[in-house]
């Protein structure tokens, strides 16, 4: 008599899928989350004095600049903190804020002086998360994102009903459009909008006919992430669809509920966890979501910068430990409030979480 084959767990204790799925779990998401907080937490870097007021009458040194090493030189890279309204120097030890067109590059021998080892410690990191503009883009992106969720629920939610229960023209066709977001570059979507959505595009000049504007404001934001986020609605509800049959739906009708009782007590809740998935997906991915929005977006700080964008303008300007503070902040945001729906829906539905 043969002895039945034993699965042998990755992990003494556990079976083989909780194993593999610990393992990725930790390879793929925890170490580099992990890393991005020990890094926002410290963050290392060498900066030089390296410009000053092209007045010629007093001279004064950007204190924080990060710089890179050529040579024998620590050379701070032209472009760094150029872009912002005003440069803070430090001349005669008082702080000022000169225009960026009264400062000039300049090199500045690595012997001289150096700084290193410069931290974002607690105190810096809050300030620099609670700063105006890191709120206003907190803002901008998770109410975009939840709007943009909101209504993908409702929109993919017909959507998926028409392709699974009604007989449309053309069904196929359709079908394979939902997943054109998927395919597409995101640039080009972003490119197609905002030339649709613009003051002179098809629909922006007709919305500025009844006194509105699309491109370039956070309803522009919203459309762009409705159009990356439908798919994932659409496709978690349809096997959900397409597995609950019309049996149900009959047999509340035929105990004398009417169409809007059945849906509500029987065809949403049967379907609720395919819609806590769909909304779930769309949000993360609205949050997340870089190359459609710039296009579209306008990119205005306080008004229409989203926390994507904001992160890599910092990048751009040398800021990386502002960049890490902002991106860890944004990280802890979106599990809390993905952790905090889904913690409500089980709560609400304990059956569907089990």
């Amino acid at each position: 008599m043969k002895t039945p084959w034993k699965e042998h767990s990755i992990l003494p204790g556990f079976l083989p899928t909780l194993g593999l799925t610990l393992f990725y779990l930790t390879l793929i998401v925890l170490l580099p989350v992990s890393t991005l907080f020990v890094n926002s937490a410290a963050i290392g870097f060498q900066e030089v004095p390296c410009f000053k007021v092209a007045d010629g009458k007093k001279t004064g040194e950007l204190q924080y600049l990060p710089a890179v090493s050529i040579g024998d030189h620590a050379v701070a890279k032209p472009d760094a903190r150029l872009d912002a309204p005003a440069v803070k120097v430090s001349v005669d030890g008082t702080e000022k804020e000169v225009p960026p067109s009264e400062v000039e590059y300049i090199e500045a021998p690595l012997k001289i002086r150096l700084w290193s080892g410069i931290r974002l410690g607690i105190p810096g990191f809050w300030k620099m998360v609670t700063s105006p503009r890191v709120l206003a883009s907190f803002r901008i992106t998770f109410g975009t994102a939840l709007a943009a969720a909101f209504l993908n629920l409702l929109l993919g939610g017909v959507l998926a009903y028409a392709l699974v229960r009604l007989r449309l023209p053309f069904k196929r066709v359709i079908d394979a459009l939902v997943d054109l977001p998927f395919a597409m570059p995101t640039a080009i979507c972003g490119i197609a909008m905002a030339t649709m959505y613009a003051p002179k595009g098809p629909v922006g000049a007709i919305a500025e006919k009844f006194g509105f504007k699309i491109a370039f404001t956070p309803l522009g934001i919203t459309l762009a992430m409705i159009f990356i986020g439908m798919p994932f609605v659409v496709r978690a509800l349809q096997p959900a669809l397409e597995d609950l049959g019309h049996e149900l739906e009959d047999a509340a009708m035929s105990l004398g509920a009417t169409r809007v009782q059945t849906w509500r007590k029987v065809v949403i809740p049967t379907l609720a966890p395919a819609l806590l998935t769909g909304f779930t997906l769309a949000f993360a991915r609205g949050l997340g979501e870089y190359g459609t929005i710039i296009f579209i977006a306008g990119n205005t700080p306080m008004k229409t910068e989203v926390t994507s964008l904001l992160i890599v303008t910092q990048l751009e300007q040398f800021n990386y430990p502002g960049a890490t503070a902002i991106a860890a902040t944004m990280l802890v945001i979106s599990l809390v409030l993905i952790f905090g729906i889904n913690w409500f829906f089980n709560r609400k539905h304990p059956s569907a979480g089990a």
